[in-house]
């Protein structure tokens, strides 16, 4: 279970960073855009990576299973947030949204 836990944060930390991109991109241009969108608290938890995989190795089996279901709440919450984010930026500057989606192809 530990395996899982691990690709999860990995996305977790995928996704700031993809929200921290398109954030700067909004507030490059217009940070009105942003109005009204407010970052889940996952967003901005730094997390001492070794530690917390530490942790993970002295944990239960259910402290596990509940650090994998708060990962994945979190990391739902970081999705939906970032299609907020795409949304917001699709109704305003559909300009920027071009440029996302060519550099996610680019970088694929």
């Amino acid at each position: 279970i530990i395996q899982p836990l691990l690709e999860l944060d990995q996305n977790r930390s995928k996704l700031k960073l993809y929200i921290g991109h398109l954030t700067a991109l909004c507030h490059d241009r217009d940070p009105l855009i942003l109005r009204g969108l407010t970052p889940p608290a996952s967003y901005n938890l730094d997390d001492d990576q070794a530690a917390w995989e530490n942790e993970l190795q002295k944990m239960t089996q259910e402290q596990l299973q509940n650090e994998l279901e708060k990962g994945e709440r979190d990391n739902a919450e970081l999705q939906e947030f970032a299609n907020a984010i795409l949304q917001q930026i699709a109704d305003h500057c559909p300009d920027i949204l071009e440029q996302v989606v060519n550099a996610l192809e680019e970088s694929s």
